[in-house]
């Protein structure tokens, strides 16, 4: 079964790719996901720290940001926390090793996907995601 039935090469030129920001400190899994992303007509970019994340923010909005909750230069969970609190209409789907409980998560309410990453169910979550928050920037307007 192919990863995608769109690759990138595929996609018409009318259709504008979403930038998904991802901050995996495991280096292997977060180039994984960034070719797997990619590959699916999206720009990934791929950093492994909390401090690399803040200034892609900085230099241009992603549209969608996947965070590793446990990052070893910070926890995962402030960084979304700092992510909503200056982009709000920005999504952030949390990636965990662990099952967290809601009481756990930051207070606008991250999606999550459990390690060890079940590509489909990432991909739904992307879409979903993405697809509310062009819900909510198109009401804003």
């Amino acid at each position: 079964m192919p990863v995608s039935s769109t690759p990138a090469t595929l996609l018409p030129a009318t259709i504008r790719p979403r930038t998904i920001l991802i901050v995996e400190d495991d280096e292997v899994l977060g180039q994984v996901l960034a070719r797997v992303l990619t590959f699916d007509g999206r720009i990934a970019l791929h950093v492994r720290t909390v401090a690399e994340a803040l200034q892609q923010m900085q230099a241009g909005r992603p549209q969608l940001v996947l965070v590793d909750a446990g990052l070893r230069d910070g926890r995962g969970l402030k960084l979304a926390e700092t992510i909503r609190s200056t982009e709000a209409r920005v999504p952030v789907i949390l990636l965990t090793t662990h099952r967290l409980e809601k009481s756990d998560l930051p207070s606008r309410g991250e999606r999550l996907v459990t390690k060890s990453i079940d590509l489909p169910e990432l991909r739904r979550t992307i879409d979903a995601a993405l697809r509310e928050s062009a819900l909510v920037e198109s009401e804003a307007t």
